[in-house]
C-alpha cells in the first residue's frame, strides 16, 4: 500500500505487512518541522551496546596502530570488535581492493562476580580462517579460557562460586588460522531470575460442591437430600452425583476462608446422612506439568510478569487446555522440511492451511532476501509454546495452535488470502460447518477498511470466535485494519516499563495494550534491551535449526492477548466477543487506570485479573501492582507495592520474606479497602554502578486452607553512563532496492555519523545537479534506508557481527520513494549488533542466510563523490 506523507517520503508498495518491528512517524497533532535536507532522522542504539576501540574504522588511517591499553566496559554489555593476525587485503570485490591491518589482541576490563558469564561469538571475515581465544584473568590467575572452532563459533567463560567480585581482564585474541575476524562479546549482569514453580502440593476444590455416592438400595436418599441439605447439579453416572450446597448457604456473602470451611463442614454432614456411601469435595485436578516459569529461558521473558502471568497460571494450571488459537501469519518453522514443527511448538500444533502456496502444510521456509524472521513461529510461541523443560513456555501453554499461512516472502501477503483464510478458520464454507479455532491471532495489518474482510470477521464473531489484531508500527493514529475493525481487539505495544513503545500506533480505536518490547529501551532496568523472546530458527551449516529470538512490535503484543483469550475460553467455552468487550470496558481485563486513553486503550493486559473475572468459583489470590519493582538512582528509588485481592473471598496470614541486601522492604499492612501495602526502597551503598541487580521478594498467604506464595521480581541499577551507548561509526545509506548478481545492495547516497549522547543523527541533502556530486546528495527514486558499521573495513555493512539498522526495522525493511520537492525529517531506526536468537545455554546472533550486505560508495566506484577522507561526516 502506498502512503503519501506530507513530507519527503512515500512508503511504497505492499498490501499487507507483518506487525512486528519498529517504525517511524510522528503524532498527527504535532507534525515534525520540515528539515532543510530532503531526508533526516535519528538512529537509536540498543541498550548496552559498545564498540571495540581499535576496529578498522580507526586502523584505516595513516599512522594508526592498535590500542595499547585495556578498554573499560560496564557490567552488562554487547560489544562488537575486530582482530587480525596480520596485515593484508581482502579478495577483490567487483574489482575493488580493501585492506586490513594487524590487530591480534583486544583487552578489556570487565567487572564480574561469582557465577557471571562472558560470551564470545566469532564471525570470521572475508579472508582467512581465524579462530579466536577468550581468556579471563585477574591478579595473574587464569579463571577461564576457551577457543572457537569451525563447529563451535561461540565460547564462554563463567566464574565459579569462589571467584572474587572484582575487575577482570578479558582478552580476545587470534588463536589460530590467519586473517581478520569480526566478533561479538556479551555479558549479562548478575542475578538472572531463577526458575520458581507456581505449583503447590495442595488439593484445591470448588467451594459449595461435592461428589456424593448414594446407596443404591436406599431409594429415599435423594428425596431426603433435596429437603434442604443439598441440591443435585448433575448425574455423573451410576450412583454418583455432583451436589451443591443449599442456595441460601452458598449465596451468603462470606470470605473465601469461611466458604472453604463451610464446604468441608457440609461434606462431613453429608457423609453422616443415611443412604450416603461417600461424599468428597469437588477437587480440581491438573495435569502433571509445570508452568512457563520452569522453562530455562523464563528469566528473559519479562513480558509475562508484566501481564501478571504467574498469577494467571495459579488460576489456570492447565494452560488453556481445550482451547485453540488460529495464528494467521507466515506459517511455522519446520526442521528440515519434515512434518514436525519447532520442538517447543510441535506437541500443541493441529492441522492448518497454507494460503500462500495453496496447500495444507503451512511451513515458513524463511526469506530468500534479507532476514529470515520466522515471524509466525515467534508469534505462535508466545501463544502456546509447550512447557517441556526446554526453551520457553507460552501464555496458554496447554492450548492448541492452528497455523494458517497468509504471509510470504518478506512478510507480505494479499488481502484476498487473508479473507479466504478467515473464512476457512470460521468454517464459512460448504464443506465445513464448525469453526476450526476459537481465537484468531492477527499479527499483521496495514490494510484500509475492506467490507469483505469486515463481513468475514463478523461471521466468525457470530459463531462465538474472538479476533485479536496488531495495531501497527507506524507511530501514528491512522487506523490499521484488520485491528481497527469494531469486531477485533486492537492491541498496542508497551516496553518493559509499561510505556507505549516508540513505534506503536495509537488512537481512539485502541482497545488495550500488551508487551511488544522496544529494542532502544531498558524499561525495567534489568541491563537488557526490551525484546520479546519466543520460538524461532537460525541458519547453521546451510540449513535452519530451531532456536529462540528476541523481537519487538505490536505483532509481539498481540499473541499475549490471544493467549489470555484462550485461557478464558478454556474456562468458559461459551465466552463470546460481546462478553469480552463487557469485561474489557468494565476494567476487568487490564490494569484499568480508571479511564481509557488513546495510547493503552483500557490499560495493559492483566491475565490473572481477567481469569478471576471469568472464573466460576471463589479462588482468591493476591495480585501485585506493580508486578515487577524497578529501582534506579536516576528513576524511582522507592516504590509502594499494593497487593490487591482478586476473587470473591479474602486472604489471611500475609507475610513477606526478603533476602536481598540491596533493598529495604517493609512488612505488608492491610488497608481499610482490603488491600495490602508495603514499601521497597533502594540501598545505593549496596549496589555497584552500572550493574543490574535482580532478585525476588516472596509474599506468603492463605486462601482459605490453601497456602499460596507470590513471587515479586525486583531489579535495580545505579546508572552512571546512560548516554555511553556507542555502536561505532555508522554509515547511513540509501541503497538500490534490488541486489546485484552477487547479492549485494549498492549505496546511491551515503553519510557517516558518530554516536553522540547515545544516538546518531543523520541528514541527506538534495542533489543540486552540479558536479562533483557529494556522497550525501540524493536524487528522486526508490530506496531502502539502512545504516550500519564496517568494523573490518571490507566495504560492506550489516554483516554478522556488525551493527545494522533498517527502516523501519531490521528484517522488515520497506521501500521509500523520494519525490522531488518534498521533505521528511525525524525518521527513526534502531541499530544493534545482535540479531537476537538464543539456545538454552547462551544467547546467539541471528545470521541472515543469502544476505551479503550493503555496499558502501568507494572512490573506485564513484570518484566524483570522493571527498578528502572518503567519509562525509555529520556535524553533531
Amino acid at each position: 500500500m502506498k502512503k503519501t506523507l506530507p513530507q519527503y517520503l512515500v512508503l511504497s508498495g505492499v498490501v499487507l505487512f507483518a506487525g512486528c518491528g519498529g517504525g517511524s512517524g510522528s503524532s498527527e497533532s504535532q507534525p515534525p518541522a520540515i528539515d532543510l535536507g530532503p531526508l533526516s532522522g535519528v538512529i537509536s542504539i540498543e541498550s548496552g551496546s559498545r564498540i571495540d576501540q581499535d576496529t578498522m574504522d580507526q586502523l584505516r588511517f595513516a599512522g594508526a596502530s592498535p590500542a595499547s591499553g585495556a578498554q573499560t566496559l560496564p557490567a552488562s554489555f554487547v560489544l562488537a570488535g575486530f582482530v587480525s593476525s596480520r596485515n593484508g587485503s581482502y579478495p577483490l570485490l567487483n574489482g575493488q581492493l580493501f585492506s586490513y591491518a594487524a590487530d591480534p589482541v583486544d583487552n578489556f576490563t570487565v567487572p564480574m562476580g561469582p557465577g557471571e558469564t562472558v560470551i564470545l561469538r566469532n564471525f570470521g571475515g572475508r579472508d582467512g580462517d581465524a579462530e579466536l581465544e577468550l581468556r579471563v584473568t585477574a591478579g595473574g590467575i587464569l579463571y577461564g579460557a576457551d577457543e572457537t572452532a569451525a563447529d563451535k563459533p561461540s565460547v564462554s567463560v563463567t566464574l565459579d562460586s569462589g571467584a572474587p567480585e572484582r575487575n577482570y581482564s578479558v582478552e580476545v585474541s587470534v588463536a589460530s588460522g590467519g586473517g581478520p575476524a569480526r566478533y561479538v562479546l556479551v555479558k549479562a549482569a548478575d542475578g538472572q531470575l531463577d526458575s520458581v514453580s507456581l505449583d503447590w502440593p495442595d488439593h484445591p476444590f470448588l467451594p459449595g460442591q461435592a461428589i456424593v455416592t448414594l446407596d443404591a438400595t436406599d431409594s429415599g436418599t435423594m428425596s431426603s437430600l433435596a429437603t434442604g441439605t443439598a441440591s443435585a447439579e448433575r448425574h455423573l453416572g451410576g450412583s454418583d452425583w455432583l451436589m451443591r450446597m443449599p442456595a441460601q448457604a452458598s449465596s451468603r456473602a462470606v470470605s473465601a476462608t469461611q466458604m472453604q470451611a463451610e464446604t468441608l463442614s457440609w461434606v462431613t454432614q453429608l457423609r453422616q446422612m443415611p443412604g450416603v456411601k461417600d461424599a468428597v469435595p469437588n477437587y480440581q485436578m491438573s495435569s502433571m506439568q509445570s508452568s512457563p516459569v520452569d522453562e530455562p529461558l523464563y528469566g528473559l521473558q519479562w513480558h509475562y510478569d508484566l501481564i501478571n502471568g504467574p498469577g494467571a497460571w495459579q488460576l489456570a494450571p492447565d494452560g488453556g487446555e481445550g482451547a485453540s488459537v488460529a495464528v494467521l501469519d507466515s506459517g511455522l518453522f519446520s526442521p528440515n522440511g519434515t512434518t514436525a514443527w519447532h520442538p517447543d511448538l510441535d506437541a500443541n500444533v493441529d492441522g492448518g492451511r497454507d494460503f500462500v502456496d495453496n496447500d495444507f502444510y503451512p511451513e515458513d521456509p524463511g526469506s530468500s532476501v534479507g532476514a529470515s524472521v520466522f515471524h509466525g513461529t515467534h508469534v505462535a510461541g508466545t501463544v502456546a509454546a509447550v512447557v517441556n523443560g526446554e526453551g520457553i513456555g507460552g501464555v496458554a501453554f496447554g492450548s492448541r495452535i492452528v497455523p494458517v499461512r497468509v504471509l510470504g516472502e518478506g512478510g507480505t501477503g494479499s488481502s484476498t488470502d487473508l479473507i479466504d483464510a478467515i473464512r476457512w478458520v470460521t468454517g464459512d464454507s460448504p464443506r465445513q460447518n464448525l469453526p476450526r479455532a476459537e481465537i484468531v491471532n492477527l499479527s499483521l495489518g496495514g490494510l484500509p477498511r475492506i467490507q469483505a474482510l469486515e463481513d468475514a470477521i463478523a461471521f466468525g464473531v457470530g459463531r462465538g470466535m474472538i479476533f485479536v489484531g496488531a495495531a501497527g508500527n507506524s507511530a501514528t493514529s491512522t487506523q490499521s485494519f484488520p485491528a481497527a475493525s469494531p469486531n477485533v481487539l486492537a492491541v498496542s505495544a508497551v516496553d518493559a516499563g509499561g510505556r507505549l513503545a516508540s513505534y506503536s500506533n495509537f488512537g481512539s480505536w485502541i482497545d488495550l495494550a500488551a508487551p511488544g518490547g522496544d529494542a532502544s529501551r531498558d524499561g525495567n532496568n534489568d541491563g537488557r534491551a526490551d525484546l520479546i523472546w519466543s520460538t524461532s530458527a537460525v541458519g547453521q551449516a546451510g540449513q535452519f535449526v530451531a532456536s529462540y529470538t528476541g523481537l519487538q512490535g505490536t505483532s509481539m503484543a498481540t499473541p499475549h492477548v490471544s493467549g489470555v483469550m484462550a485461557l478464558l475460553k478454556a474456562q468458559k467455552d461459551t465466552l463470546t466477543y460481546s462478553e469480552v468487550r463487557a469485561l474489557l470496558e468494565s476494567g476487568e481485563l487490564t490494569d484499568y487506570p480508571g479511564s481509557r486513553n488513546d495510547q493503552l486503550g483500557y490499560g495493559i493486559l492483566d491475565a490473572a485479573k481477567a481469569l478471576q473475572a471469568n472464573l466460576e468459583g471463589n479462588v482468591t489470590i493476591l495480585s501485585p501492582s506493580p508486578s515487577q519493582v524497578s529501582l534506579s538512582n536516576e528513576g524511582v528509588t522507592s516504590a509502594t507495592v499494593v497487593l490487591s485481592q482478586i476473587g470473591s473471598g479474602s486472604v489471611s496470614d500475609v507475610s513477606l520474606t526478603n533476602n536481598l541486601t540491596w533493598i529495604n522492604v517493609t512488612q505488608p499492612k492491610e488497608r481499610d479497602d482490603g488491600r495490602y501495602v508495603f514499601n521497597v526502597s533502594l540501598v545505593e551503598s549496596e549496589i555497584e554502578p552500572d550493574t543490574a541487580y535482580r532478585g525476588d521478594i516472596f509474599v506468603s498467604y492463605k486462601d482459605g486452607s490453601t497456602s499460596r506464595e507470590l513471587r515479586l521480581p525486583v531489579v535495580a541499577q545505579l546508572i552512571s553512563d546512560e548516554q555511553a551507548r556507542d555502536a561505532g561509526t555508522h554509515f547511513v545509506l540509501l541503497v538500490d532496492t534490488t541486489p546485484d548478481d552477487d547479492g549485494f545492495y549498492w549505496a546511491e547516497a551515503q553519510v557517516a555519523v558518530e554516536a553522540s549522547e547515545g544516538s546518531y543523527r543523520f541528514r541527506f541533502e538534495a542533489d543540486d545537479g552540479e558536479e562533483p556530486r557529494r556522497l550525501n546528495e540524493v536524487s528522486p527514486g526508490d530506496y531502502f534506508l539502512v545504516a550500519g558499521t564496517d568494523i573490518d573495513g571490507d566495504g560492506i555493512i550489516c554483516q554478522p557481527g556488525e551493527a545494522c539498522a533498517e527502516y523501519p526495522i531490521s528484517g522488515l525493511r520497506e521501500v521509500i520513494t523520494i519525490e522531488e520537492g518534498q521533505s521528511l525529517s525525524d525518521l527513526r531506526m534502531t541499530t544493534s549488533f545482535t540479531r537476537p536468537t538464543i539456545s538454552a545455554e547462551t544467547p546467539d546472533i541471528l545470521p541472515r542466510p543469502g544476505f551479503q550486505g550493503y555496499r558502501l560508495i568507494t572512490p573506485e566506484r564513484d570518484s566524483a563523490r570522493t571527498n578528502s577522507d572518503n567519509r562525509p561526516r555529520m556535524t553533531q
